[in-house]
């Protein structure tokens, strides 16, 4: 599988009279996003405003991020098993625009009010200290703000979010179509040299075991009871891979994360150089009952060594415990067949690093990385304007949580969008001990 990635770079947003793309300046008629996005009857009001990077804006009830990309050539559609139908991704060519999101904020009435299942809204911040602890903070976002119908079941409203977001972002990138770019990256796993490391990346993410909704969605379907599944990693790019439309927290893996997924693209860049990339084995976790657990854990391993695997690489993307002891489990199986395993994970230490980071550790876990912290405390100034709050005076992060987003917060950083680094995006660092 060959897949050409087109990169559109965008310096500016601008409200015009049409939509389209030129020489680094999206202009987007704003009316029409508007009645687009109407057409969908489970939708009520409408709104299209946009963020830029250092401007004094908060944008809250976030439910999820996406990057706009169309596919121009090959086999199925961006976001497949959502705007069009099952059909293998990862071939032929998709355009892209960098530096830009579509952000959608949405009201509606949940159904669901505690417990794990429930919606979890996130916030963004333009400038300040917030800005710098999500990486939306530097991309130009633009933010469809609409309600929902009263009455409408978790179900339908996660399903309304999902296709609204994605149509949204493939109608802006249908404006790079009939445009080219010298700015193209080629992800292919092609034959290597047999003597370099064969490396696998087990992208493991947890799911819920029961309820109408899932944290993670596969080709539009939503994960629940699955074992590990093998996958081209230019599948994930090409948007198999999306989050529940409800869930825009700190806590939660947003699609453009899986359409940019950091681990996936530097193991193409050393493909053929350092190592044999495999591929990616998706490995669902929140096993409640130990069976499940090994049973996952042993599942995965046996994967990587039926493919050969002689390194891997484990990433997790919830800050769960019963996820976390899944992943160690995985770690512990990969070392007693003989692979040698990496586990990169963010830590719980506390506002001052001084508690116990990780829930769990065995032995056979001796090549950790941390990708910082889930749970600083950032004390965020009041902004100049408010995107997303047009509906009522306060909003809802959790279950049990109102905040007023126009004064001054002291929030963690599992309260903003993406505000938990599970993949070593935001930042890199090191340390000899």
């Amino acid at each position: 599988m060959k897949l050409e990635m087109a990169t559109f770079p965008i310096k500016d947003v601008k409200f015009s009279k049409q939509t389209n793309y030129d020489n680094g300046v999206l202009n987007i008629n704003k009316e029409e996003l508007v009645a687009f996005i109407l057409e969908d009857k489970r939708i009520v009001d409408a709104d299209v405003d946009v963020a830029f990077p250092g401007e004094q804006t908060r944008i809250v009830r976030i439910r999820d991020v996406v990057e706009p990309r169309v596919k121009v050539s090959g086999p199925g559609s961006v976001f497949p098993g959502i705007l069009g139908p099952v059909i293998t991704v990862g071939e032929g060519r998709t355009h892209r625009f960098s530096g830009v999101t579509v952000m959608p904020s949405v009201d509606y009435q949940p159904t669901i009010m505690h417990g794990t299942t429930a919606q979890a809204m996130g916030i963004v911040d333009m400038w300040g200290p917030g800005a710098q602890a999500t990486p939306y903070g530097s991309t130009i976002n633009i933010v469809p703000v609409f309600k929902l119908i009263d009455g409408i079941s978790e179900v339908e409203a996660e399903a309304a979010i999902k296709l609204a977001e994605c149509k949204l972002a493939q109608r802006l990138a249908e404006a790079t179509r009939n445009i080219t770019t010298e700015s193209i990256d080629v992800y292919e796993l092609s034959e290597v040299d047999s003597s370099l490391p064969r490396v696998v990346y087990v992208l493991s993410f947890l799911t819920l075991w029961s309820g109408l909704t899932s944290y993670v969605y596969f080709y539009g379907w939503p994960l629940h009871e699955s074992l590990p599944t093998l996958v081209h990693p230019n599948e994930i790019f090409d948007g198999a891979m999306t989050t529940d439309g409800r869930q825009g927290g700190g806590t939660r893996t947003m699609t453009w994360m899986w359409q940019n997924q950091p681990v996936i693209k530097e193991l193409f860049r050393e493909h053929g150089k350092r190592l044999n990339f495999l591929g990616v084995i998706l490995q669902r976790t929140f096993f409640t009952e130990e069976h499940g657990a090994h049973l996952t854990a042993e599942a995965t391993s046996q994967m990587a060594k039926l493919l050969g695997a002689e390194g891997a690489i484990i990433t997790q993307s919830s800050p769960s415990g019963a996820n976390w002891l899944n992943l160690v489990l995985t770690l512990q199986a990969f070392e007693k067949k003989g692979i040698k395993t990496a586990i990169a994970t963010p830590e719980w230490g506390g506002n001052y690093g001084t508690e116990t980071p990780l829930q769990m550790y065995v032995p056979e876990a001796t090549a950790m990385v941390s990708t910082g912290a889930h749970d600083h405390a950032i004390e965020l100034p009041a902004p100049a304007k408010v995107i997303g709050g047009k509906y009522s005076q306060l909003v809802q992060l959790y279950s049990e949580e109102w905040i007023n987003p126009r004064g001054e917060l002291t929030l963690s950083r599992v309260d903003l969008t993406t505000g938990s680094d599970y993949f070593g995006n935001m930042s890199l660092s090191c340390r000899e001990y």
